[in-house]
Parts: structure tokens; sequence; C-alpha cells
């Protein structure tokens, strides 16, 4: 199984902030991407999906 880390970028930084571990499942509404762990934790972010990488097991966000 591809359990995912999800990290976020805020404005024009490189510095990742990790904000949600095994992250199972991943969908956007209107400007927010929402993400839900194994754990049944929900975590709603007004961000923009940057990168998704299953080698890595990593989703990035960005905020503007």
């Amino acid at each position: 199984m591809c359990e995912l880390k999800a990290y976020l970028r805020k404005g024009d930084t490189e510095t990742e902030e990790l904000i949600l571990e095994a992250v199972s499942n991943v969908r956007t509404e209107g400007d927010a991407v929402i993400m839900r762990n194994l754990f049944g934790e929900e975590k709603r972010v007004r961000a923009a999906l940057r990168e998704v990488s299953l080698t890595k097991n990593r989703i990035v966000l960005e905020q503007s």
C-alpha cells in the first residue's frame, strides 16, 4: 500500500512543512485540497497541488 506524506509550501519559499502523514485519499473541492489519512483524520487546505510522487511517497501543496 502506498501511504503518502503531505507537505505545504507557502509563498516563494522552498521550505516545506509536513501537514499530514499516512495520506490515503486526496480530492479537490473548489480552491481547496482535502486529504484523509488511514486514521480518519481529514485536512482541508486552500492550496494548489504542486507535486505528487508515488516513488517518493509525497504530495506537495503550494499556497500563494
